[in-house]
């Protein structure tokens, strides 16, 4: 049992702590950003909770309306309103899918929206899409309209294929990050 606690309290150390959410979760009210309950008429028999923690959102999905750990936690998963004028929310789509909204519309010139689009399958809460509308408010004509469809791995940008197709088979929510995003931007 020593060797068992001993291990539990490394973990942070050996860098798996993205992957396990502090305990007990910090639900008071003002730190909670946005949550979606279990959508039954739709396929999504699970809830999710975006919580302010720092300048960045939490992401984290509880199976059931009962479950107090969750099942996923994904602390970086969005920037907060602190750092770029922008809440983030979450939303179902008419599939069941969660979508994780943010946007930039208020600070600087460089104005963005993305949408991360994030399903279930074989047990394990994946990204199906990723998609990334940006523009630099005092040249119009420099823009970014980009598509990643990850299940047919498929990458748009500005109406173009990109290829070769530059992400993993399969991405869990908890592994997503910044530097996935950066396809949308093929020449740096």
């Amino acid at each position: 049992m020593k060797h068992l606690l001993a291990l539990f309290a490394l973990l942070p150390a050996m860098g798996l702590a993205e992957s396990v959410a502090p305990w007990p979760v910090d639900t008071r009210i003002r730190n909670i950003i946005s949550a979606v309950g279990p959508n039954w008429n739709g396929s999504a028999n699970f809830k999710a909770v975006l919580i302010r923690e720092g300048e960045f959102a939490a992401l984290y999905i509880f199976r059931g309306p009962y479950d107090q750990r969750p099942l996923v936690y994904a602390p970086q998963a969005a920037i907060t309103g602190d750092y770029w004028a922008t809440i983030p929310w979450l939303a179902f789509d008419e599939s069941g899918a969660l979508l994780l909204h943010s946007e930039n519309r208020a600070i600087g010139r460089n104005k963005w929206d993305s949408t991360l689009t994030i399903i279930e399958r074989n047990d394990r809460f994946i990204v199906s899409a990723f998609s990334r509308s940006s523009y630099d408010s005092l040249n119009p004509e420099n823009y970014t309209d980009c598509s990643i469809d990850l299940l047919n791995r498929v990458l748009t940008v500005n109406e173009a294929v990109i290829t070769p197709y530059p992400l993993p088979a399969e991405i869990r929510v908890k592994d997503w990050s910044e530097d996935m995003e950066e396809a949308c931007y093929p020449e740096g």
